[in-house]
């Protein structure tokens, strides 16, 4: 039977009495109802593994559940009770191949068609760490029944020797139920690896498979997750405590679609303002406009933030176009495969960098966009005369956004303006007030919420509110972060950091460090490699990052401007030598504003650094450091690269020069930022990290 969040779900002798051909018919039954494309490869991988389920003793393919029924059939497996097939996992149209229940003991199987590789290794450890963080049934067996749960990964390759690997340790706290590694098998051996899977239970206590897959699992979303979630149409979780901000989100999205109807249906043309505070989710609210089903022909979702439409892309064209020869790829997009190919192709028109989007617009007769530009951190846009992309703006770039809708529609244009808090990142940014000038100029009705205007000096807001083309807007502003659940006092700290409050800020890192998230401190760049890949699991990122000014860290080896491609760094899997993973290049706050990792090491150089007790900004020019009057814009790129990190975070600040050689490089420019970061709470990291 189908049931619940998974597509097949039965007991074990059940599954192996019943006929291959049922079998397969439920599970194409529940992707058809769930709106997924079945291609005819994925039939047939279906039927192949269900006839070696039932134990018909067939290998006339190496496919995944192929595999299991021959193993199954083993006596010795009879404690293995239930079987879960393809498990949704929430996040990215993803799904779980298998996952097999017993007394103490839930085994997650995911199967290859290939050698095995650091890539499935990471996969299958993330399911098993996910489950833990994120789903209330697995965290409850492991918590009162001590059940383990054990990764498997299986290649199915014909022919393949494969040595079987059988670890015995387990992850360390807070993972401790999961084991340390997956135990690693070709087909062949499955049995042999279950069996193994049952001799690492620490209990006999039951588990419940229709309790199990009927849990909540609802796994933390980074925007990537979202992106690829949302244009597959597929949910974006969000975990317990963010019930009411993720309400709020919907909500907001709800009632900007209302407003965009409205205008449509009277002709008139009108800017919607939606605004935030940090992590707030207003770029969510954006893509969840730009990939509706109501809206995903007629909207393109346009940012300032370059980097993160390449690693979107990207991540878009990984997800649902597969690899080639990929398969299991195919078959999770749901989408027919004639079809992947135009659906890649019109995302590249759903999320474009802005002054791209100004430029080819600028060209085209009649714009293939559609009506509705959604504008991510709006309140970025340029001023009249500045240089972008080598040419200089006729106009303040907000005014041009509208204009160009106006050429290709005499009515019901709409720009959604999303609005962040506007950090000084580059100078020529006109703030929240140039959305508001360019539809007073042009003659375009706005929507606005009272909080939003609050963020405008009292004589403005009055201005803006009283203003007869404005009209009203109830949830226009987000006022609640949706950051990872263990990393919410680190935009505070760097706040207090940034501002030189260091007694505010170490009450900050106290807090954070009771409850597990020291903020580390490290003069070794080795050390702090080596710590974050003692924390790293299963699929997590980790990288280094730094200042675009950090160029004497040219001396630790790290080459600022360097700038590798960072879609592949953000998204490469470990191994790929492109990979953030590596710990090998490092990138500036300019190429990961707006993304974020689970784990990094901040590599401080004296670019920025303590003097007569303030922050001061330094640029390299010529042969050396030349004081920099932008020290605003300085602090906000650290305060950037201090709060890209999800989990865990260590600084790096290096020694300098000790023989006072490189006058750029004097020790007194790097102690004092340690001592400052110390005094701010950072705790010095031992000379061999420990997790």
């Amino acid at each position: 039977m189908a049931a619940g969040a998974c597509w097949y779900s039965e007991s074990r002798d059940a599954f192996i009495r019943e006929e291959s051909t049922a079998v397969v018919s439920t599970l194409a039954n529940s992707a058809t109802s769930r709106g997924w494309h079945i291609e005819l490869e994925q039939h047939a991988e279906w039927v192949a593994s269900v006839q070696t389920l039932q134990g018909s003793g067939e290998r006339r393919r190496t496919e995944a559940v192929d595999v299991i029924q021959e193993a199954l059939r083993s006596p010795e497996l009879s404690e293995l009770t239930d079987v879960i097939l393809e498990y949704d996992f929430r996040r990215r149209g993803l799904r779980i191949d298998c996952v097999l229940t017993g007394p103490g003991v839930v085994a997650v199987l995911e199967f290859k068609r290939s050698k095995l590789a650091a890539a499935d290794r990471d996969q299958v450890m993330h399911y098993c760490i996910s489950l833990m963080e994120f789903h209330e049934e697995t965290q409850r067996l492991a918590s009162d029944g001590d059940v383990v749960v054990v990764p498997i990964l299986v290649t199915t390759r014909e022919g393949a020797r494969t040595v079987m690997r059988a670890p015995t340790t387990f992850h360390r706290k807070p993972w401790g139920a999961v084991l340390s590694a997956p135990v690693e098998c070709g087909r062949g051996d499955l049995t042999v690896a279950l069996e193994h899977a049952l001799t690492l239970r620490r209990s006999r206590h039951p588990v419940s498979a229709h309790t199990w897959q009927q849990a909540r699992f609802s796994p933390s979303s980074t925007i990537l997750d979202a992106a690829i979630s949302l244009f597959g149409q597929h949910d974006v979780s969000a975990i317990g405590e963010h019930a009411a901000p993720a309400r709020l989100i919907d909500t907001c999205v709800e009632e900007v679609q209302r407003q965009i109807r409205d205008a449509a249906d009277s002709a008139t043309n009108r800017i919607i303002f939606v605004s935030g505070a940090p992590g707030a989710g207003k770029t969510l609210v954006g893509l969840k406009l730009a990939f509706s089903s109501e809206l995903r022909s007629d909207a393109v979702f346009v940012t300032g933030n370059a980097p993160l439409v390449d690693v979107l892309s990207l991540a878009l064209k990984k997800s649902y176009q597969g690899l080639p020869g990929s398969t299991r790829g195919l078959a999770a997009t749901g989408y027919a495969l004639e079809d992947v190919h135009q659906v890649i192709r019109n995302s590249t028109f759903k999320i474009v960098k802005a002054h791209k989007f100004l430029g080819e617009r600028g060209k085209r007769t009649g714009s293939s966009d559609g009506r509705v530009v959604i504008f991510d951190e709006a309140q970025r846009t340029y001023e009249k005369g500045r240089l972008v992309a080598r040419q200089v703006l006729e106009d303040h770039e907000a005014d041009l956004v509208l204009s160009s809708l106006e050429e290709s529609y005499e009515g019901g244009a709409v720009v959604v303006a999303l609005l962040g808090h506007h950090p000084a990142l580059n100078t020529g940014a006109r703030g929240m007030s140039a959305g508001f000038d360019a539809a007073k100029r042009r003659g375009w009705d706005y929507s606005v919420s009272d909080a939003t205007l609050a963020q405008l000096d009292p004589a403005s807001a009055e201005e803006w509110a009283q203003h007869p083309r404005r009209l009203g807007l109830q949830t226009g502003h987000l006022a609640h972060s949706m950051r990872f659940y263990r990393n919410k006092g680190v935009e505070e700290w760097a706040h207090e950091v940034l501002d030189g409050e260091p007694s505010k800020a170490r009450t900050v890192a106290e807090r954070l460090g009771a409850d597990g998230n020291t903020l580390w401190l490290t003069r070794d760049l080795d050390h702090a490699r080596a710590w974050v890949r003692t924390m790293r699991v299963g699929e997590e990122r980790m990288g280094l990052i730094a200042s675009g000014q950090a160029r004497r860290l040219a001396a630790e080896g790290l080459f600022v401007d360097l700038k590798p491609p960072v879609d592949h760094w953000m998204l490469a899997p470990s191994g790929d030598v492109r990979s953030s993973n590596m710990l090998e290049v490092v990138q500036n706050q300019y190429q990961v504003q707006g993304l974020e990792l689970d784990y990094t090491v901040v590599c401080w150089d004296a670019d920025l650094r303590r003097s007569a007790g303030d922050w001061a900004s330094f640029r390299i020019r010529g042969a050396g450091w030349n004081r920099d009057s932008a020290t605003d814009v300085a602090k906000n790129g650290y305060r950037v690269l201090l709060t890209r990190a999800r989990k865990g975070m260590v600084l790096f600040v290096p020694r300098g020069d000790l023989s006072g050689l490189d006058a750029t490089r004097t020790p007194a420019f790097y102690d004092g930022v340690a001592e400052f970061l110390l005094h701010c709470g950072a705790q010095s990291m031992a000379s061999e990290p420990s997790p």
